[in-house]
């Protein structure tokens, strides 16, 4: 796989530190999937390792991500500007694994919208969509997934109801049909405990998104390892394995 030059759009803060950015890419990457993921090459000698970004949406050639400032790596990110360059390689991973016929929930927390946004678009908003987040400028984040009517709630109350976005599907499980129901998550692992807490003997499939650091994004390093229930290989790499793993494949 080469990789594909692109050129900065669009590099704008949504709220805090997140940022969205658009890219042109110099040519296709094709066939790309919700769920998968892109390593970016900075045009700087400040950082060696690529990063890797959900893909927040895909159109033609453009590339949008959806990021927040963590580390030197997206801090130096956020510092581009319009004409910009960087190197591209993907689409990497594992995408979700979406059934006909079933009812979809999908579920995010945060930052997780980079992750589930562009799995949303491909449904065509039609699902039943949760998100949580701490504080209400963060529902921001949502961009157009705001107008499909999300069930919201904040930590702080500020939006939508005050707790846990997993507290408010608990409240809708029963209108969720056993073997006919597909969940899709995007957020911290802590979400996911509590899925799989909710989730647990209703026959409700789950697929979740994980995030973990990586170097090479090409399965090579095994520095993304994921620990799961497989007895004879229990050690996954989110790069090439994942990053979407069955909910009740992965320890947590």
């Amino acid at each position: 796989m080469d990789d594909i030059e692109g050129i900065l759009l669009y590099n704008q803060r949504i709220v805090s530190n997140h940022f969205l950015a658009r890219i042109r890419l110099s040519r296709s990457m094709g066939r790309v999937s919700p769920g998968q993921f892109v390593m970016i090459r900075l045009p700087s000698e400040e950082v060696f390792f690529r990063r890797p970004f959900s893909i927040y949406d895909h159109r033609d050639r453009t590339l949008s991500i959806l990021y927040r400032v963590v580390g030197k790596g997206t801090n130096l990110f956020s510092m581009l500007t319009t004409r910009d360059k960087v190197m591209v390689l993907g689409p990497l991973g594992r995408p979700f694994q979406v059934a006909r016929g079933m009812k979809h929930v999908v579920v995010a927390g945060g930052i997780g919208v980079a992750g589930i946004n562009f799995l949303w678009t491909r449904l065509k908003g039609k699902g039943l969509l949760f998100y949580g987040c701490c504080k209400g400028d963060e529902v921001k984040l949502l961009g157009p997934m705001k107008t499909s009517s999300p069930f919201i709630t904040t930590e702080d109350g500020s939006v939508g109801v005050t707790g846990l976005i997993t507290d408010v599907l608990a409240s809708r499980i029963e209108d969720l049909p056993p073997g006919k129901t597909q969940v899709f998550a995007c957020g911290p692992e802590g979400m996911y405990r509590s899925l799989k807490a909710i989730l647990q003997g209703r026959d409700i499939s789950c697929q979740v998104l994980v995030e973990e650091r990586m170097a090479c994004g090409l399965g090579l390093c095994f520095g993304c390892v994921k620990k799961t229930f497989d007895e004879k290989e229990p050690y996954k790499r989110a790069c090439l394995e994942g990053p979407v793993f069955d909910l009740w494949q992965i320890w947590l």
